[in-house]
């Protein structure tokens, strides 16, 4: 009976750990995409900036709010 118990207990923890291991790699999955979806719209607005597209239009076409457009136009200027 104790061997049932044990042997319950154990398949619960494991699947539970397991439950969780696939919860958060989809997790960082998500986050990594999103990060690299945040850094491509950034490059792609240093490229318009690059070639003096106006704030607004890079912040249209990008998606970026004016005010990040500004932030990326000031670190090219250093």
């Amino acid at each position: 009976m104790a061997d049932l118990l044990y042997s319950a207990q154990r398949e619960a923890i494991e699947k539970g750990w397991k439950e969780g291991l696939q919860k958060g790699l989809q997790q960082g999955l998500q986050q990594g995409l999103q990060q690299g979806r945040e850094e491509e719209k950034r490059d792609i607005a240093k490229r318009m900036l690059q070639r003096g597209v106006s704030v607004s239009v890079v912040a249209e076409f990008t998606g970026l709010t004016e005010s990040e457009v500004e932030e990326i136009m000031r670190s090219l200027d250093r």
